[in-house]
């Protein structure tokens, strides 16, 4: 039923789309209507462009998504169990938190050149911050009682943040998870379109670069599905 009521919100969108082209609050020359995008997205050749660059795209975003989540979580971790660790990492976290991922490409790619890797290390530097704040204030969430209740246990030292307070923090980690991930696609597909290494960014602006507009959404629409089949894996 849910997948129902998301392909009807789909529908609905795609004839508001042509219903705004019609009246041209949006530009018909920039805005190709619902049947031309289903016909270049039925090409074998458009077809095939945007598989590879799904699959490139998927690459990137995945390993970064993967790197991100194993610093963070341990950042998170030392930072919400150590007062001293939070406030030596405070200054370090507020000055690179709020720094585009964009806007480090080239350091990027003096580190890894073109391509998948220095797309991963951007897509990473993005999503640290969720899953580290997330994971802090997870941390620092947990129920005191809980804590006591596994000493009185036994546990202690690493037996004690793996069964206590990770399994108690984990709502927390997997919404920043889920934020994160989110996040990654958005910057794997800029992160392609500045740079034009392969992916989905890439392909919409060859696509655009050779006026084949409508193929060029087929690109845009793939990018929004891939993000709404990662919201739906990590759960609502």
């Amino acid at each position: 039923m849910t997948v129902l009521k998301g392909l009807a919100g789909l529908l609905v969108l795609a004839g508001l789309w042509d219903v705004l082209r019609l009246v041209h609050l949006l530009p018909p020359t920039a805005t190709p209507a619902g049947r031309d995008v289903a016909a270049a997205l039925a090409s074998p050749e458009v077809r095939g462009g945007l598989a590879a660059a799904v699959g490139h795209t998927v690459t990137a975003w995945a390993a970064g998504v993967l790197l991100a989540a194993v610093v963070g979580i341990a950042a998170g971790l030392a930072t919400g169990l150590s007062r001293w660790a939070d406030a030596a990492s405070r200054v370090v976290v507020d000055f690179l938190r709020p720094i585009p991922a964009v806007a480090l490409i080239p350091v990027a790619i003096v580190v890894a050149g073109i391509g998948v890797p220095m797309q991963a290390l951007l897509v990473a530097f993005a999503c640290l911050w969720p899953l580290l704040i997330s994971t802090r204030f997870g941390v620092r969430d947990v129920d005191p009682m809980l804590v006591e209740t596994g000493r009185v246990l036994g546990a202690s030292g690493a037996r004690l943040i793996a069964t206590v307070t990770v399994p108690a923090a984990a709502p927390a980690i997997r919404t920043g998870l889920r934020t994160a991930a989110g996040l990654g696609i958005v910057v794997a597909v800029a992160v392609e379109l500045v740079t034009g290494s392969p992916g989905l960014g890439s392909f919409i602006g060859l696509q655009l670069q050779g006026g084949q507009i409508a193929a060029a959404y087929t690109g845009i629409l793939a990018a929004g599905l891939l993000g709404a089949a990662v919201h739906s894996l990590l759960g609502s």
